[in-house]
């Protein structure tokens, strides 16, 4: 049995997910008690999870979520779950590098369902600062093939920085200067 959740738990929930998102938050926002989960309601959730879809039906929820992400790009989840915290330190320092550089450039730039860290727009390259995730999280791995993929046939060039590679470089002013000499001239304010 798991030990009931605290007040701040429901307003932690309530904060991240909106409010009457759910019926204990509509619950508890109207001041009527928390509602009880029966054993009958238990195990019609379990068996209709239990449940496999059928290809057909996996299909259709694939590109209906597809559709649906090419329509509102702004709810792309990476995106929504990414970005709501702000930028991550690695593209905070690149911020830093970019501008003591005097380069010119568009932050979390929108292509499609694609949000770029840094991108230059006027020469269509993109710089991307990667976490570890990026290398060894095969679906992320295949994610951003296909991103590259789509940018390329857009004509844009992506850059990527590996993190963890950049942060144990001796020499991280040559490595920069490297990614800014990809950079046209025009990109400098």
């Amino acid at each position: 049995m798991s030990k009931p959740k605290s007040e701040k738990w429901y307003a932690a929930m309530a904060a991240r997910r909106g409010k009457g998102t759910n019926q204990y938050t509509k619950a508890k926002e109207l001041g009527l008690p928390k509602p009880e989960i029966t054993e009958e309601s238990r195990l019609k959730r379990s068996k209709a999870s239990s449940r496999p879809h059928t290809e057909e039906t996996k299909k259709k929820i694939s590109d209906a979520r597809i559709k649906f992400l090419r329509e509102n790009p702004h709810m792309v989840p990476y995106k929504l779950n990414h970005y709501s915290k702000g930028r991550s330190y690695p593209e905070e320092y690149w911020k830093t590098v970019l501008d003591s550089n005097n380069l010119i450039y568009e932050e979390q730039y929108q292509i499609g369902p694609y949000q770029l860290d840094f991108a230059f727009v006027g020469s269509k390259i993109d710089l991307e600062i990667d976490g570890d995730q990026h290398h060894l999280d095969q679906r992320i791995v295949k994610s951003d093939i296909r991103r590259n993929e789509y940018l390329s046939s857009l004509g844009w060039k992506t850059i990527r920085v590996k993190w963890s590679d950049y942060k144990k470089l001796d020499d991280k002013k040559t490595f920069v200067e490297g990614i800014i000499n990809q950079l046209p001239g025009s990109m400098v304010k």
